[in-house]
């Protein structure tokens, strides 16, 4: 299917102008009418980073940010479901995501899971504010594969070491790979708190996670993967 098709410019130019209503009537009208919805996954990815692009350069702001990202969650919600009637999503895992114990910014949380959403991971996503406890608590009950942390905030950081401490202390990090990622974290910062993983963006950190669960090594990884 061509993106550049009437729908699929429809989700583009909704997306680009954070118009929820708009993108998510392109998107289900996409899914409705049979078209490849892998492609439109293509297009509505293009755009949010477009987006992305655009912030970094201090072309938009965050409040545009927040709302591209918004509308992207609700697109991709409506294109996995018809990715998945079409046979075209293939579940890689389950990755555990939050934003930790004294975070309340949620944008680049949601990114990330919406990048992983669009590779095929089952995301559980566990918002923002959340203790290291509750983190490794869910990450169990669930079975997931990763545990993401996010941090937008250096007093935050802390306790994306805390949550992989905890793990260890109640002998479970061999059950997960966890990465870190946010603003002020850096590699350094992810090796010295014992990460398996970090990446500097949203698209990174979803190939990040794609590429430790094909891995035939486990978790507690020996070096950080960096990926880049």
């Amino acid at each position: 299917m061509d993106p550049k098709a009437p729908l699929f410019h429809d989700l583009e130019q909704a997306l680009l102008e954070y118009d929820n209503d708009a993108a998510v009537k392109a998107a289900q009208a996409i899914v409705d009418g049979g078209l490849d919805v892998m492609a439109a996954v293509d297009v509505a990815s293009a755009a949010i980073n477009m987006v992305g692009d655009q912030f970094q350069r201090g072309d938009v702001f965050l409040p545009e940010l927040m709302l591209a990202g918004e509308t992207m969650k609700q697109c991709m919600a409506i294109l996995a479901k018809g990715l998945g009637a079409q046979g075209g999503l293939h579940r890689l895992g389950k990755v555990v995501i939050g934003a930790v114990q004294g975070d309340i910014h949620d944008i680049g949380k949601n990114l990330v899971a919406t990048q992983l959403g669009i590779k095929g991971f089952e995301v559980v996503d566990l918002g923002v504010n959340v203790p290291p406890m509750e983190i490794v608590e869910r990450a169990e009950r669930e079975k997931a594969d990763v545990i993401a942390l996010s941090a937008l905030m250096t007093t935050s950081m802390p306790y994306q070491r805390d949550v992989i401490n905890v793990l260890t202390e109640m002998g479970l990090r061999d059950k997960f790979f966890v990465i870190i990622g946010g603003g002020p974290v850096t590699v350094e910062f992810a090796r010295m708190a014992g990460a398996d993983g970090w990446a500097p963006n949203a698209p990174m950190a979803a190939r990040l996670c794609e590429r430790l669960v094909s891995n035939a090594n486990r978790p507690p990884l020996r070096e950080t993967v960096v990926q880049e």
